[in-house]
This record gives structure tokens, sequence and C-alpha cells, in this order.
């Protein structure tokens, strides 16, 4: 050995080298960090703003450790890399292999694109590797990174587009701890090999499309507490007895997975199970009195299956069940004493099974009650009077049994109500005047019943959306208060015992969209205020003995959809204006006292004679020439010619102020055009007036709800489509709208119209998106070409237009529901690809997954989903409903409404057709709905379709699929080839 002075400079050699190289390897990463991020930001994506090389003359070595989303080490080195919820939108570089001191790499809820580099498995270091809910990472999972992986503890690939087999590489990772694999498309059986992986706490493979048996083997994995296997995978077998062994469990979710069988005791024996969801299966027998042993169970949920016998008595032990949900089975007796002494249960929902007897009267006792729904049972008795107990109830539904009786007077005294819905019983005395006064109630639902006496005269509520008080007994005039509800959509007072006046404040919501007061007693005449309320979509006031004349203004109406006047004492004449009314589909205005001509052209086209029979003033001149017009108005010679002159002189003063009108917003918008403003979303090589001078209405190539739509063309030759939103002011000013336009400009999907940017000042916006050359789907489909759209083009269309829904539901952040699918939203390029048009004004889904929007116009005529009139709620489902309909178009070539007289719509004709055929099948299901304009069409293609469009019209949301499920299905065969379509 040397001496310890020789020793000295080869010990300070070593530390210079350490420090070196330590110095070199942070250099290195910073240097990574910057060729990671145009990669990972994407041309149209955001975020990462502050990794920005340092100035040279003050180059730190730990400059890259304060980057947003990194994290060092003592030695500078990068050891996490941390960014979520970031508008990337690019993808995962090779360099990423250079970071190899990673211990935590989470890219999650970035909208990243795949596939994934190779060069990830120089990653040995990684503990943690989360590329969760990015949507887009496609193709097969790489296994072959993991090989090095050694000690990953975490692997979350949770909610992308990865397809092909479970990555079986994964039983090499002895120290996973968690592997989440849920959200996919992956195929094929859950390898047995799995079970090897013996510390394995979690595990999912949650809504993928996976089949065979559940594996018997994972219950050997004895470390296990969360095991999620369910959601749209279709297995082949019942839930393995064996499962009783993972002592160790908390959560067991296997719904909506296609198990058949029995649930087996041995469930019973999870002490630690705090979570069991089997719902939406085939599960028979009766519920195993040995889950009451679950005495840490919190939540139970095994409706939707085909489940027999009664609620276990020994369930009384269930102490900490907080949820418990039965609905949809066949179950029979009675809902035991003791769970209203639960002292936890807050959720009970038992509806659609054979439960019959009365609830018991201490329910809602313990103090916590939220949610009860016991619809569609045979019930008797009152209702339990300490509901409310807890000040917490939200859902009191309990239509459809037999209750009577009056309701509890603390029903009304229950602020926390949202829905009371007690509709279809044996109720009767006086509604409580709290009820109308609940201050979060949004659905009241109280028809079907004998309750009798009057509405109370003060009622209030911003947040009430339906009002339903029909078929009861109840009397005394309407009350004005009913305008309070400023956010009324739907009320319903038919067939009860009111009389008096209809009150002008009844028209007052500025949401109302159903009205409904017919088989009263009310005089007097329709009020003025109706045609000051746009969003009507429905209006009844049938039956009753309203007179006067039918009111001017109706025309106003632009949504009416549906409208009866019938069995009144009206005179006058049908107002003209009618003609022009092009959404209305159902008039009914027959046993009146109307006279003159039925107006003839126009909407009066699609009525037939019994919307006016019963008037015998009216004549119609389909049936023959009318009387003269001297026998109508010999009497009224002099009125007339009043009538004249006065039209004549409000005519000139018309065409003077809209002179004066012109001329004035001529001189402010040329006044306003200085302050224009382009904001872009992309490169584009026009500005602000070359947009708004193509505002001109020969340039005008479509009208809706949302706005009118111009084709602008640009300078350089590029054509845009530029949509003036109609009642939407605010500009740049309205923080919200840009915050919501921003967003969607980042958006870019090939099936999805590209928003470019948007021009807006104060007062107006205008959205540009990229021009469709071929319209949409609705106009070359109905129009005089549609019969040339042949089948291959047909099936692409659909196809195309499923993947840009299914991106706007699953893959975009922030998730967004359309809430306007039909087929004039889905537009065609110039090749005839679909995009998915018009969400501008969609609601975003937040990221902690609701599923529900609130809507004040839930779609359009035709397309708008069941439950809605119900709920008047959107949802995904309301959207993949809406696409069904567009499915039957597809197929049938026939407009959504329309075709069918009134009231029938395609999914009510498609099903009463098939229902008729003397030997169903699916092959004669298409054929007695196909369109008859097609040929040489592939029956097997069509059937694949007509199927899955059945599906998604189911009128239960939970049965349909979701735009993920839909796009499986149809990009599976049988696939028609691609044809070019024959538009000559």
């Amino acid at each position: 050995m040397g001496s310890p002075q020789a020793r000295v400079p080869s010990l300070l050699c070593f530390a210079f080298s350490s420090l070196l190289l330590s110095a070199c390897s942070s250099s290195s990463d910073l240097d990574v960090l910057l060729k990671l991020k145009p990669a990972l930001t994407g041309p149209g994506g955001s975020g990462l703003h502050d990794w920005v090389a340092p100035n040279p003359s003050s180059l730190s070595p730990t400059a890259h450790c304060s980057f947003s989303g990194v994290s060092c080490d003592r030695d500078s080195r990068v050891v996490s890399l941390y960014v979520v919820f970031v508008p990337l939108f690019g993808y995962i570089p090779p360099e990423i292999g250079l970071l190899d001191g990673l211990v935590n790499l989470t890219l999650a809820a970035d909208n990243l694109t795949g596939p994934l580099p190779q060069e990830m498995a120089k990653l040995t270091s990684l503990r943690l590797l989360n590329l969760s809910n990015n949507g887009l990472l496609n193709g097969s999972f790489p296994g072959e990174i993991l090989a090095g992986m050694t000690e990953l503890e975490v692997l979350d690939v949770y909610n992308n587009n990865f397809t092909g087999s479970l990555p079986v590489e994964v039983v090499g990772l002895k120290k996973l701890r968690e592997l989440h694999l849920g959200g996919n498309y992956f195929t094929g059986e859950i390898p047995e090999a799995f079970a090897e992986i013996e510390g394995l706490e979690y595990f999912g493979v949650q809504g993928n499309t996976l089949t065979g048996k559940v594996p018997v083997s994972f219950a050997r994995l004895k470390n296990l507490r969360g095991l999620y296997l369910g959601y749209f995978n279709n297995y082949t077998s019942g839930i393995p007895p064996e499962f009783g062994l993972l002592s160790q469990l908390e959560v067991l979710d296997m719904g909506n997975c296609n198990l058949s069988g029995e649930i087996p005791p041995s469930l019973g024996q999870l002490k630690n199970l705090n979570t069991l969801f089997l719902q939406v299966n085939k599960l028979t027998g009766t519920v195993p009195p040995e889950l009451s042993d679950l005495g840490s169970l919190m939540s139970l949920d095994l409706s939707i299956n085909s489940l027999t016998g009664e609620i276990p008595m020994s369930f009384s032990k269930l102490k900490n069940l907080k949820l418990l949900n039965l609905f949809r089975n066949n179950m029979v007796g009675s809902i035991p004493e003791f769970i209203g002494d639960l002292p936890n249960l807050e959720v009970l929902k038992v509806w659609e099974n054979n439960f019959t007897w009365k609830l018991p009267e201490n329910l809602g006792r313990n103090g916590r009650f939220l949610e009860l729904d016991v619809t569609s049972n045979h019930f008797t008795g009152l209702i339990p009077p300490d509901l409310c107990k807890s000040g917490k109830l939200k859902y009191l539904i309990l239509m459809e049994n037999n209750f009577f009786g009056p309701i509890p007077e603390g029903l009304g005294k229950c602020p926390s109500l949202q829905k009371v819905r007690i509709a279809k019983n044996w109720l009767n005395g006086t509604i409580p005047a709290g009820i109308f006064n609940l201050p979060k109630a949004e659905i009241i639902e109280l028809n079907d019943n004998i309750f009798s006496g009057e509405l109370p005269r003060e009622m209030s509520g911003d947040k009430l959306r339906i009002l339903s008080v029909s078929n009861n007994w109840v009397s005394g005039e309407i009350p004005p208060a009913i305008g309070n509800f400023k956010n009324l959509q739907t009320l319903s007072l038919e067939s009860n015992r009111f009389s008096g006046k209809i009150p002008a404040e009844l028209f007052s919501p500025q949401n109302l969209s159903k009205v409904s007061i017919s088989g009263n007693k009310l005089t007097g005449e329709i009020p003025d205020s109706i045609s000051q309320s746009p969003t009507l979509g429905l209006v009844d006031l049938s039956r009753n003995k309203l007179g006067g004349e039918i009111p001017k203004g109706l025309s106003n109406l632009k949504i009416l959809s549906v409208l009866n006047f019938s069995w009144n004492r009206l005179t006058g004449e049908i107002p003209d204006e009618i003609r022009v009314m092009t959404s209305l589909t159902s008039l009914d205005l027959s046993n009146n006292d109307l006279s003159g001509r039925v107006p003839l052209g126009g909407q009066f086209l699609v009525f037939n004679d019994s919307s006016f029979a019963g008037n015998p003033g009216l004549c119609s001149p389909r049936h023959g020439p009318c009387p003269s017009p001297l026998s109508f108005a010999r009497n009224h010679t002099s009125f007339t010619s009043l009538k004249v002159i006065i039209t004549v002189t409000g005519l000139v003063t018309v065409m003077l102020f809209i002179t004066v009108t012109v001329y004035v917003m001529r001189k402010r918008r040329l006044e306003r055009s200085r302050s224009w403003k382009l904001t872009a979303f992309q490169r584009l090589d026009f500005k602000a007036k070359d947009v708004l001078e193509c505002l001109k209405d020969e340039n005008i190539i479509g009208k809706g709800g949302a706005g009118i739509v111009y084709r602008g063309s640009m300078p350089y030759g590029v054509d845009v489509a530029i949509k003036r939103l109609v009642g939407r002011g605010g500009g740049c000013n309205d923080h919200g709208f840009s915050a919501e336009i921003q967003t969607l400009g980042q958006i870019r999907h090939r099936n999805i119209v590209r928003l470019l940017g948007y021009v807006s000042n104060k007062d107006t916006n205008l959205l540009l998106y990229e021009y469709m050359s071929n319209g949409s789907l609705g106009e070359l489909l109905h129009g005089p070409k549609g019969g040339h759209l042949q089948w291959e083009m047909r099936y692409r269309i659909a196809v195309e237009a499923a993947m840009g829904l299914r991106y706007l539901h699953h893959d975009c952040s922030p998730l967004i529901i359309h809430r306007d699918v039909k087929s004039n939203n889905i537009l065609l390029d110039s090749d005839f690809a679909a995009h998915v048009a018009d969400f501008g004004l969609a609601k975003f889904l937040q990221d902690s997954g609701a599923s529900e929007c609130m809507s004040s116009v839930a779609g359009s005529y035709g397309y708008i989903a069941p439950e809605y009139a119900y709920t008047l709620k959107v949802d995904e489902k309301s959207d993949v409903y809406s696409f069904g309909v567009v499915l039957l178009e597809l197929v049938a070539g026939r407009r959504p409404v329309g075709d069918f007289g009134d009231g029938v719509d395609i999914v009510r004709w498609v099903r009463k057709t098939v229902s008729e055929l003397s030997q169903p099948s699916e092959a004669a299901s298409v054929l007695a709905v196909v369109d008859p304009r097609l040929s040489g069409y592939p029956l097997e293609s069509v059937v694949h379709l007509f199927k899955t469009a059945m599906r998604c019209v189911e009128d239960e949301s939970c049965r349909r699929p979701t735009m993920r499920e839909v796009v499986n299905v149809l990009t599976n065969l049988p696939t028609p080839a691609v044809a070019e379509p024959n538009l000559l």
C-alpha cells in the first residue's frame, strides 16, 4: 500500500471526476428536456412554457430542476417527470430513454399520441410509469420495453387506445404492486400467468373487450386489495368461488361483464371488502345470506340481474352499509324493518322488482338518508314520515306503486330535495304548500294520483325544471306564481279541475319547452304572452272552454313542433302565419268555432283534414271552391276596408322604419368594424376584414339554432365556413365563452370539423371553421341525390362519424357532450370523409367524472333521447341515442320525423314495422325498412349496422353502448369495401 501522502492526490482526482461527471449528467438532462419539449407539445399543443434554455452567462447546473413537472436528486439528475392535465397534443419521442435516472414518469391526461418508443426500455430505474388518460396512444402495447424495468411498482396505462392482447411481459415485474390496463381495446383472455405477480395489490382490466373465463388462479394473489374486471368485457363464466380466499380484498368490481350463474356464498369470507359491484350481469338465484358477514361493506350493487328471493334478514349486521342497489331484478317480499335501522344507510334503490307490503316506518330516522327509489313495485301504505330527518334527502322516487294517504308535511320542509317523483299512486289530500317552495327542487312529479284542493298562491324555486300535477282532482285557478319558476321547462297540469283564466305569467319562464293544461275547465282567451316564449316545443290547451281568437305571433315560436287547441270555443280565422312554422309537425284545431278558409301551402301541406274538423265555419280549398268571400263578409265591408287602410298604413310605416334601421345599423357596423379582432388557432393568411366582407346574404349556406353560416372565400383561394352565433354577445369580454372557444380551438381529429379561429367584437362572435365542400349528410341523404349514396359510402360515413364522437366523449380534454347529434351536423369534405360539426356550445364534462350536464336545448326534434322528457339532462348516452337515429337514417333513407304521421318518429316506426313481421328475423327486419333506393348492398353489412343502431336507441340509457364500443363494433367484420360515391 502507498503512504497516506500518496493517496491524497488520488482521492482528490476521484472527487473531481465525480463532480465533473455529475455536472455533465445534469447538463445532459437539460439538453434532453429541451429536446423533449417540441415533441411533447406538438404543433397544436401548449404547456411547458418554462422549459427554456437558460442564459449561457448565468447557466446553472440545476436550472432544469425548476422546470414545471421536473424533480431532481442531489446530483441534479432528473428523477421525476410529472406532467398531468396539460393539453400537449404531442408524442413521446425516443429521447425519453436518455433520462435514465427517472424513477417516476407520469404523463397523464395530456392528449399524447402513440406509439410508445422502444427507447423507453432504457428507463431501468423506473418505479412508477403512468401514461393514463391520453386516449390516443394506439396500437399494441410494446411489452418488450418492460423487460429491464425490474424496479417498476406501478404501471398505469388506463384509458388509452391500446389494442391486441394484454402484455404478458408484466409477469416479469416481480415488484409490481399496481397494474392498470382498463379503458383500452385489449382483446383475448386474461392470462393465467398474471397470478404469478405475487405482490400485486391492484389489478384493473375494466372497460376492454376481453373474453374467456375469469381466471380462477387470481385467488392466489393474497395481497390483492382492488380487483376491477368489469365494464364491456364479455366473459363466459361466473364468479369463481375461490375469490373468497382473497382475504385482503377491499374492492371487487365485476359490473357489466356478462357474468352468469349464482353469487358464490364464499364471498362472505372477504372481511375487508368495502365495495362489491356485480351490477348489469346475468346472475341468478338468491342473494346469499353469507354476504352479511362482510362487516366492512359500504357499497353493494347487485342491480340489473335476474336475482330472486327476498332480502336476507341477516343483512341487519351490515352496520357500515351506505349504498344498497337491488333494482331491476325479480326479488319479492317486503323491505325488512331493520333497513331503517342501518345507521349509515344513505342510498336505497330497489325499483323494478316485485316487492310488496309497506316501507319501514323508521326509514330515514338514521339521519343520513340521501336517496330512495322504489319505483315499479307493489308497495302500499303511507309514505314514511321521517324520510328527510337528516335534512339531506335529495331524491325521493316512489312512482308506480300503491301508496295512499297524504304527502307528509315534513317533505314540504326538506330544503335538500332535488327530485320528488311520486306519480302513479293513490295519494290524496291537499298537496303541502312547501312542496312548491323547495329551493333545490329540479323535478316535481305528482301526476296520476287523487290529490284535491287548490295549488298554493305562493311558489318559488330557481332550479325547478319539471312540474307535473296532471291527472288529479286539483281545482281552483292556476296560480300566476308558476311564472316564478324561472328555469321551468315542462309544465303538465292536464286532466284536473282547474277553472278561470290562463295567467299570462305562465309563459314567462325563458326555457319553457312543454306546456300541457288540457282537460280542465279553463275560460277566457289564450294569453298573448304565449308568443313570447320562443323555446316552446309542445303546447296542448285542448279540452277546455277557451274563447277568442288564436293569438297572433305564433310564428315567433321557431321550434314549436306540437300545437293542440282542439275542443275549445275559439273563433275567428286560422292565422296565415302558421304557414311559415316549418318546425310544426302536429297541429290540431278541431272542434272549435273557427271560420274562413284553411290557408294553403307552406306547412299546411303537412296537416290532414282531421286537424281542422268540427269547425262548421271553416272551408278547405283542397276539397272544392270555398264560398264567395262576399258570403263571409257581407256584413263586414266597412270593417274590411278599415283593415286595408290600417294594413297599408302599417306597411308604409314598417318600410320607413326598416329603411332608417338599415341605415343606422350600417353606420354602426362601419364604426364597429375598427374594433373587430381575429383570434387564430393556427396560421391564417387572412385578416378580420376579409371575414367581415363575406357576411352577405348571397353567401349564406345554412341556418340553425346556433346561428347563421356563411361561406367565406379568403385571399389565396382558401374557403372557410363562418358561423355567426345568435344571441351570444360579449365577444372578447366574455371570458367564459373565450375559454370554451380556446379549448375547442385545440381539438385536432380527422373526423372533427376544425375550428380555425374566431372574429369578435363587443357584440358579436364569428366562428371560423374549415369548409366542407360536400355539405351535410342530411342534405345529401334526403336530397335529390340521396339515391346515389350507396351502401359502402354510407357505412364509411357511419364509422367516421362514430370515431369523431368517440374522440369527443373519451379522448379529448376536457371531455365533451355534443348535445345535438344529427345528420345535418355530420359534414362531408371533398373526399366525402365525415366530420362531426356544431358542438361549439357543448357543455364540458369535468375531470371529476360527472356525466350529466344541464341543458336548456337538448337537441333536435326526432333525435332527442327519451329520458330527457323526465330528467331534462343530457349525457354521453344521449348523444349515443341521437347517433343511433342517424344510423337508422342511413339504413332506411328516411328523415327522423315527418314521414310516418303525427307523433311518430323513425325509431317508433322501425320498432312497429319489425314487430308486425309474420316471420321475424334480422334479415327480414332490415328488408322491411331498408332504403329502396339502395341497390346491390351486402345484406350482412346492413344487418350489422342496423343491429348497432337498435342498440344505440335503447329506451334505457344504461343499455346503450358507449361511442368507444360503437366504433369497436362497426370496425369489426363485416366491413364493406370503401367505394367512391356515385353522384352523377
